[in-house]
């Protein structure tokens, strides 16, 4: 006889994948093309508000800057920057750790996840959960934020 898994809520399953350090096994990196690199796309349908995928890296205060600096831009795409407790705080996704989060990309118009703070053992996650229904197949994205990023003006067909 199978077990019947007890059902979640999105927080309870964002806490167990990000406990776990793992990605969703429906998840998968794909190369787009030359301009907008790799993106993760589901292969299973996705509902809205349901918990996607954590954005993990290394947590630290923007005062300690000087890695930020020595690296420059390179380094900055993968630099998510929020607010913890009053202070400024930044998750740094620059090293590959074979996690997805990171290469999630950014749609201003219309994304299907949003960036939710989390919190589990006294430190901050940046986890995405679903706003729309996502399908098979489709590109996970998200809102990066009102900076003007360059991208955004430039023209392409993707």
């Amino acid at each position: 006889m199978e077990k019947k898994r007890r059902q979640l809520t999105p927080e309870q399953d964002a806490l167990e994948y990000m406990l776990a350090c793992r990605d969703k096994p429906f998840l998968e990196e794909k190369f787009i093309n030359s301009f907008k690199g790799k993106g993760v796309f589901t292969s299973r349908a996705i509902e809205p508000s349901a918990f996607v995928v954590e954005y993990r890296g290394n947590i630290f205060s923007p005062k300690h800057t000087t890695r930020r600096k020595k690296w420059g831009d390179n380094l900055n795409k993968y630099f998510f920057e929020f607010s913890w407790k009053g202070a400024q705080w930044c998750v740094d996704a620059s090293k590959d750790d074979g996690t997805l989060g990171r290469l999630v990309n950014d749609d201003h118009i219309s994304p299907n996840c949003e960036m939710k703070k989390m919190f589990s053992e006294g430190k901050p996650h940046l986890c995405l959960f679903a706003v729309t229904k996502i399908s098979p197949g489709e590109e996970i994205t998200y809102n990066y934020g009102d900076s003007s990023y360059p991208w955004r003006s430039t023209v392409s067909l993707y």
